[in-house]
């Protein structure tokens, strides 16, 4: 059986894609991997189901990125698709199929409970490793391949967006010692930090300030839940403002074990993220309704109205929390 460094070295064209939306370990991932295999003297591409927003636009300055929604041209040749921090064709939208016909071979590359058993032919996972861009590091010196400052950045990115700028509990040794030396190859931590929270539209802090109104405490105070309708995820969209910001600040209050936040879509469905912040397995509960992801961060796509969603999340983590103590006061 082929292995993934195997096929690797086998190819020479490679399409690297993400989950719907990516985010900064998606994105940060597939830079360090485009690096690594141009190093290799392959030919990588980046093709996302959505463009990347402003957030991350500063990684044009020395990476291309393409997208597919709502376009169907042709994909550029390709010989292997690597799928970055996520497992499933079924995250990747309409670029899913696409990529499931073109017979072509399907790597991974993920830290996510049950990666390894998504749908790549082959895998390169690990579900300790605090970030997907992380894994990408270790990539580099199994094919004994020296960081540049340019796959630098994009591990760094992929560190601090999993581990909450080393807030979370993901944050171990690995990570401060790989933190370090991205530092040394010559990340700059201030302009990576100004790029992605100091370049918000005017209009976000009303739109955050409304997002927050809209929180409510279940399950004796354990539960936050932020719905938000179609009205203000249209004002959010506008200005391409990240309403996950919501969620940290409600996760600081005491008492609060889980933060829910659901986010009506355009096309019907709605979106859920789950937060915990003690010993309350959120990846389980978004299990249950067709999701994944960590222990203490995960999300799924729930059909039907938002009022049931809401409903079925409040049900679903009562559930999971009758089975955890109360947090200490």
């Amino acid at each position: 059986m082929t292995t993934f460094h195997e096929l690797i070295r086998a190819n020479d064209r490679f399409l690297l894609t993400g989950h719907e939306n990516p985010d900064g370990d998606c994105l940060g991932a597939e830079v360090a991997l485009c690096r690594l295999l141009q190093a290799l003297g392959k030919q990588p591409v980046i093709v996302n189901p959505d463009p990347i927003g402003k957030t991350f636009d500063f990684l044009r300055r020395h990476t291309e990125f393409d997208h597919c929604r709502r376009d169907q041209r042709p994909l550029p040749e390709f010989d292997v698709a690597v799928l970055l921090d996520c497992s499933q064709l079924s995250r990747l939208g309409s670029l899913g199929p696409r990529l499931r016909d073109s017979g072509k071979p399907l790597a991974v590359i993920d830290h996510h409970v049950g990666s390894e058993a998504g749908d790549g032919d082959v895998s390169y996972v690990d579900t300790t490793a605090a970030a997907t861009g992380a894994l990408v590091r270790r990539l580099f010196r199994e094919f004994d391949v020296p960081l540049d400052v340019v796959a630098a950045e994009g591990v760094f990115l992929s560190l601090v967006a999993d581990t909450g700028w080393f807030r979370y509990s993901n944050t171990n040794a690995e990570v401060f010692a790989m933190a370090s030396e991205l530092v040394a190859v010559g990340v700059d931590v201030g302009a990576i930090y100004d790029n992605l929270y100091r370049r918000n539209h005017p209009e976000s802090a009303g739109v955050l300030t409304a997002a927050i109104q809209r929180h409510r405490f279940e399950c004796d105070g354990r539960l936050a839940i932020v719905s938000l309708d179609k009205s203000i995820m249209e004002r959010a969209v506008r200005i391409d403002f990240d309403t996950d910001a919501v969620m940290e600040p409600l996760r600081s209050l005491s008492g609060v074990e889980v933060v829910a936040l659901l986010k009506e879509r355009f096309d019907g469905s709605v979106k859920l993220s789950l937060r915990a912040r003690t010993d309350v397995d959120v990846q389980a509960i978004c299990k249950t309704f067709g999701g994944g992801g960590h222990t203490k961060a995960a999300g799924a796509t729930l059909p039907g109205s938002l009022a049931d969603a809401d409903a079925a999340v409040v049900a679903g983590v009562a559930k999971a929390l009758a089975g955890v103590g109360a947090e200490s006061k």
